[in-house]
């Protein structure tokens, strides 16, 4: 039986998560384990490459170029490549090569992501070219030849990105956003590891880019916003809320509006209603909410008119927290407190707050609660497919929650966000984007359900919707593994009340 022959090549990064501007080290590792037999290296290669990828499905995408090895719906922002690191050298039995290679990213490059429709992914991979020598004289040369050596090996990269380089501030003259218009080629720099070696210039810069890889192997873990790009649709303020219009009801086809009154806290508890004048806070710090949302094709996210927040000076530094009324009619339902005053989250915080319910103030009495923690994937309007310009936003729900709340003064909730994302981020491609969304299942408007034995008894039901947007970014460098505080902060847990 013959031998069977094998060589070793690893590669190994610094970091699990990088971030734009960086300096990627990797170390490659060549093994020879064989006795007897010496490995000549023809050829060894390394690249580093930044690969956007869309469905074509989703996207309107053009023909790739006869003869191009590009295939259709992939772009090549980045392309760090060198084409023959090393050459004619033989590695002996048990007397490994190791080298250090060094690559700077980009300062704008869009973070590692893979979704539904579109992804951005990192690799680093190296490929090995040879034969096998044999040191006995007495075999034959033509033995030699045909033991040839071929290896490949390929290694993901996480990309993570900051707040400012998101996306989300692009101003909407910059339509090209975070993904570089045209393939930048980086240099690489290598070393042998041994002795005083020198660094070199593994690559120089060539015209053209190389596609020599595989589709069917870019299972590329990701961490994963709003577009601020005038292409997109979603253009959300961090602070802001939503307000779905497109509300239902169950028995007829009324619909019905949720609104939303933001309430600022002083250091005293004290509450601040928006909506209305405040002698302690000059007009002069009003700030609305009307205009949070563009249309998004047909459907507009829409706030009430009369929804606007005082903020009071910053240098009186009296805001404790800020919570909502959710009104329907001009009935005040409940209140959402949540845990933090402002909308922008990390990996692995939680999201959770309290809602207060007010049943005895109006006509309608809250029922059930469903609240869901959704990420949101919307594609750029001059990029998508002319069969999905009519849905051009995929919905994925993270976690979700629900409960009878008839007989219930308060309740309080808890999410957590992954530790690998996905962040809020915006191409002219792509906006991903994270919301709280609320469902309140209340008794019909013109039925007194005072006079049924339990409100729950009462037939038929009204739906309402309201969505808080919220951002979700990466975990900041040197930050705690989680930024959340203890859910031991929430104030309440479900209390009962007793009609």
């Amino acid at each position: 039986m013959a031998e069977k022959l094998e060589a070793n090549l690893r590669l190994e990064t610094d970091k699990d998560v990088y971030r734009p501007g960086d300096v990627v080290w990797v170390t490659l590792e060549l093994e020879n384990p064989n006795s007897g037999r010496s490995l000549l290296v023809e050829s060894l290669n390394f690249e580093l490459k930044g690969i956007e990828k869309l469905d074509t499905q989703w996207f309107a995408t053009q023909k790739p170029l006869p003869g191009s090895k590009q295939r259709r719906g992939e772009y090549v922002f980045l392309d760090c490549s060198a084409p023959s690191m090393v050459s004619n050298q033989i590695v002996a039995s048990q007397a490994p090569k190791k080298y250090l290679l060094r690559i700077v990213l980009p300062n704008v490059i869009p973070p590692s992501y893979k979704g539904t429709t579109i992804r951005y992914m990192y690799y680093v991979k190296s490929a090995l070219f040879g034969k096998w020598l044999i040191l006995d004289s007495a075999e034959s040369n033509q033995e030699s030849v045909r033991d040839l050596c071929s290896l490949e090996v390929r290694l993901p990269l996480q990309i993570w990105v900051s707040q400012t380089d998101s996306g989300l501030l692009t101003e909407e003259s910059q339509t090209d956003g975070i993904v570089p218009p045209q393939t930048l080629q980086m240099d690489i720099y290598w070393k042998e590891i041994k002795g005083d070696s020198d660094w070199v210039r593994a690559n120089e810069m060539y015209d053209g880019v190389e596609e020599d890889y595989e589709s069917s192997r870019d299972e590329i873990s990701s961490v994963s916003s709003y577009n601020p790009a005038s292409e997109s649709f979603h253009k959300v303020s961090i602070s802001s809320l939503s307000l779905q219009s497109s509300t239902s009801r169950l028995l007829n086809r009324e619909a019905l509006h949720a609104e939303a009154d933001e309430l600022l806290y002083n250091s005293s508890g004290d509450i601040l209603l928006l909506n209305k004048p405040s002698p302690t806070i000059s007009s002069s710090h009003r700030r609305s909410f009307s205009n949070s949302f563009n249309k998004t094709d047909d459907n507009d996210l829409g706030v009430s008119p009369g929804m606007q927040a005082l903020e009071p000076p910053a240098s009186e530094a009296f805001i404790r927290g800020r919570s909502y009324n959710i009104r329907l009619d001009d009935q005040v339902l409940l209140r959402f407190s949540p845990k933090k005053s402002d909308s922008i989250y990390y990996f692995t915080d939680t999201i959770g707050g309290t809602l207060t319910f007010f049943h005895e103030e109006g006509a309608r009495r809250c029922l059930e609660v469903s609240i869901t923690l959704e990420i949101s994937e919307s594609i750029g309007r001059r990029f998508v497919h002319p069969s999905r310009r009519n849905s051009p936003t995929i919905t994925k729900v993270q976690s979700d929650y629900h409960e009878v709340v008839a007989d219930l003064v308060q309740t309080s909730f808890l999410f957590s966000i992954p530790m690998d994302g996905p962040m809020s981020f915006s191409t002219p491609h792509v906006s991903v984007h994270w919301a709280l969304r609320f469902e309140f299942f209340t008794t019909p408007k013109n039925v007194d359900w005072r006079r049924y034995g339990h409100p729950l008894l009462v037939e038929g039901r009204d739906k309402c919707e309201w969505s808080l947007p919220l951002t979700v970014h990466a975990t900041q460098p040197g930050a705690p593994t989680a930024h959340a505080q203890s859910w031991r902060s929430l104030p309440f847990s479900s209390l009962s009340v007793h009609d």
